[in-house]
């Protein structure tokens, strides 16, 4: 791969800088309440067990509901296909743990569906916060409030008690 010449290495460089000045900001991680809503959406939009049309219908529903645009929605679409790849990735490890006689499973096996379970709330949160920096900041604080209205219904039903 040839060399940049030091005079367009540097234009390069200027240019990098203005667009992340000029950029979106950065959003905040999300927070674990806005995982969980996170977490439902990327397990729709990556179940292999859903059929395509259903897949479609709950886009357009997300289209609808968060007016997105054709690239966000093309972001969410890559987030799923890569939950769905996880969890395809998954499947024959689950699959093939079986309980015991006395319907135990193994504590290898629990150890091993407690890696998988960490595996995937590990690409839940990359993904999520991938989605949230890679959408405009509008959209960003739209798919932030169905996690804080789950976080709020617990802050409440906690008080009532």
């Amino acid at each position: 791969m040839p060399q940049l010449p030091r005079n367009h290495r540097c234009l390069l460089t200027g240019f990098l800088v203005l667009g992340v000045a000029y950029g979106q900001a950065v959003q905040a991680p999300a927070t674990v309440d806005e995982l969980e809503y996170f977490n439902f959406l990327l397990r729709q939009l990556g179940s292999i067990h859903h059929h395509p049309n259903s897949k479609a219908a709950f886009e357009y529903n997300l289209v609808r509901q968060f007016g997105l645009s054709v690239p966000e929605l093309a972001v969410l679409r890559a987030a799923g296909q890569e939950m769905e790849a996880l969890s395809r990735q998954h499947k024959p490890t689950i699959q093939s743990i079986r309980p015991d006689a006395s319907g135990r499973v193994s504590v290898a096996d629990n150890l091993t569906l407690a890696t998988l379970s960490a595996q995937r709330e590990q690409k839940v949160a990359a993904l999520a916060n991938r989605i949230l920096n890679q959408v405009r900041s509008q959209t960003a604080a739209q798919l932030r409030v169905p996690g804080k209205v789950l976080g709020n219904r617990g802050v409440a039903a906690a008080m009532r008690r």
